[in-house]
């Protein structure tokens, strides 16, 4: 039973192929493959017919597949989704192989711990957040296009507040779940880094859920190990700290 980990898919799951990912041939569900943040397969209004096939084609898949979720996620679909626990704690159910991970619970998979936070925030917001319920919001979407300013989201068609974690009562259940077993978890997944990890990897995204994971990160054992991604990069942040975009690593 392993358990493998791959970065952002950005509603594009095609590295899950056998053909690229070699070793499914030999999984079944009991193995687990978890993706860490803008899994996107949850992102239009509405399930879209390509959102439908890629979904149909991970369900056939002889592997259960895990998500993190990141700031590129439709969050309001998502908090329709049915609810089940899993690995021990409470996951939202996609299909009957695909499940994504809530905030501040430590999941058991396959003898791990794994402690889980989603959320980001955007850094391709730069030109502007216009205001989905605003009727002429396409018509400013055309005009920042036209004007060479494509950095721009439009909240609640491409963008969700829920990105950023703001209810305190969540922050806290993570701290609390971590205080109950010292902080000795075997693996930490998030979408973003710590305040920390993301200045030394060039990255300046201050936020209150970066600040809380640095919190958390001073708190942790030596051994513990952190996946994150977000940031479009493979890349080694410290000595257990691990930063994944296309790669997909094997990690028990």
């Amino acid at each position: 039973m392993s358990i493998y980990v791959t970065g952002d898919l950005h509603g594009d799951p095609r590295r899950l192929s056998s053909d690229v990912f070699t070793e499914q041939k030999t999984m079944t569900r009991d193995d687990v493959v978890a993706v860490l943040g803008d899994f996107g397969l949850v992102f239009q209004p509405e399930e879209t017919e390509l959102e439908k096939l890629f979904l149909d084609w991970l369900e056939g898949k002889n592997f259960t597949l895990i998500a993190t979720l990141g700031n590129h996620e439709n969050y309001d679909r998502i908090a329709k989704l049915p609810v089940e626990e899993r690995f021990g704690a409470p996951v939202y159910v996609l299909r009957e192989n695909i499940f994504l991970l809530q905030s501040g619970y430590i999941y058991t998979i396959n003898g791990k711990t794994i402690f889980n936070f989603n959320g980001a925030a955007s850094h391709d917001i730069s030109d502007g957040l216009l205001d989905g319920n605003n009727p002429d919001w396409l018509e400013q979407a055309m005009k920042l296009q036209e004007e060479g300013k494509h950095l721009f989201r439009v909240k609640g068609v491409s963008w969700w507040p829920q990105e950023v974690e703001s209810d305190d009562a969540v922050y806290q259940r993570g701290m609390n779940a971590l205080e109950a077993v010292n902080y000795n978890v075997d693996f930490v997944f998030t979408h973003c880094a710590s305040t920390r990890l993301e200045e030394k990897l060039g990255f300046h995204e201050h936020s209150r859920l970066s600040d809380y994971f640095d919190d958390i990160e001073q708190r942790l054992p030596a051994r513990t190990i952190w996946l994150f991604g977000h940031y479009h990069i493979n890349a080694v942040a410290d000595e257990s700290r691990f930063c994944l975009y296309e790669q997909i690593v094997e990690i028990a």
